[in-house]
């Protein structure tokens, strides 16, 4: 045998060999070769309008939870809460001479209800008083026109004792009067008490104003806090799009960032090969930027609809032409990324143990 026959025999193996390595990976794995790194990439953007006071973040800037991103002027707002403090101080100072004048004429309301009913008390008391002796003296009137009759008295006694019994009945008439005009005084200081629940309408209404402007007050503290824009997360900034000394309108985007310790992958797999994965499927990773460090994954998530159902714009087939297109599903891979420096959107390829293996 030649040695072209024989170099010619040795290729021929070499490649049956190749191919059917080739062939046996391919009915063990699904290779896909466009998977790409993704983080949840978070806009930053200002709740409320103003000139950007601060800016101490930049493209690339690490940043821990909490840390300041952006500062918006405030000083208009610190201008009203200035003003709503003077008026709420006005207020209570209203809102304390109110309760002192009540508490003053509630004393005085009081003691005054209090001498109109001893008052009317005393007056009562003396006409009861008066009508007994005003009886009495009617009974003894009575008597002395008996003894008239009979001359058992003079006519001179008789006129003196009539005098009497007029007398004590003025004096009757007076306490009645009397005990008419204490129980109207008694009533007229009774209402006085008007006066109190006039005062204590004027402290509610003082007391809804103070908490209107406390509401006022709490909401520009807010919106002060609005303000400073803070990281809800540790992270990366990746781009901004504005500076310091610009001027920023609510749900403007000003930066954009992400944890890199929370990466995973994104990989779109034919429709056709989706019937082989499942969760927890075993994946190899290889990394473009990094070759010679691979990684080892597990699918994460598979997608419940095809990437083509969530395009802005679909395209429908109104004139009857259909040519058909492999659809693809979004399947996340998670891995550990912890000892590579990996950005998002790095291209990978992805080899993902088959299901039926």
């Amino acid at each position: 045998m030649s040695k072209t026959n024989v170099a010619s025999l040795t290729l021929l193996i070499v490649a049956s060999i190749a191919l059917t390595a080739w062939l046996v990976d391919r009915s063990r794995f699904v290779h896909i070769s466009d998977a790409r790194i993704a983080a949840t990439m978070i806009s930053i953007s200002s709740r409320t309008p103003g000139w950007i006071a601060d800016f101490p973040v930049k493209d690339g800037t690490l940043i821990k939870a909490h840390d300041i991103l952006v500062e918006i002027d405030n000083r208009d707002i610190h201008h009203k809460l200035d003003e709503l403090e003077a008026s709420i101080r006005t207020i209570e100072a209203e809102y304390s001479r109110q309760q002192s004048r009540f508490k003053l004429n509630e004393k005085r309301i009081e003691a005054t209800i209090q001498a109109e009913e001893s008052r009317f008390k005393g007056a009562n008391s003396a006409t009861q008083q008066a009508k007994i002796f005003f009886t009495q003296a009617k009974r003894e009137f009575i008597r002395a026109e008996s003894l008239l009759e009979q001359k058992m008295i003079s006519e001179a006694d008789f006129d003196a004792r009539k005098s009497d019994v007029e007398q004590i009945e003025q004096s009757y008439e007076q306490k009645v009067a009397d005990a008419v005009t204490a129980k109207a005084q008694l009533a007229l200081s009774q209402n006085s008490r008007t006066e109190l629940d006039v005062i204590k309408m004027d402290l509610q209404i003082i007391a809804s104003r103070r908490d209107e402007i406390l509401s006022q007050q709490k909401r520009l503290i807010s919106q002060i806090e609005d303000h400073t824009i803070r990281s809800n997360i540790s992270g990366v900034v990746d781009e901004t799009f504005a500076n310091a000394g610009e001027y920023v309108y609510p749900g403007q985007r000003i930066l954009m960032l992400h944890n890199p310790e929370k990466l995973w992958i994104k990989a779109y797999v034919k429709e056709t090969e989706i019937q082989y994965l499942q969760l927890d499927s075993k994946v190899e990773i290889k990394i473009d930027a990094y070759p010679d460090s691979p990684l080892k994954g597990v699918v994460a998530n598979i997608g419940n609809a095809a990437t083509s159902q969530f395009a802005m714009l679909p395209s429908p087939n109104p004139s009857g032409n259909f040519v058909k297109v492999t659809q693809r599903i979004e399947v996340q891979i998670q891995f550990d990324s912890s000892n590579l420096n990996l950005k998002p959107g790095m291209m990978v390829e992805l080899k993902i143990k088959k299901t039926n293996d």
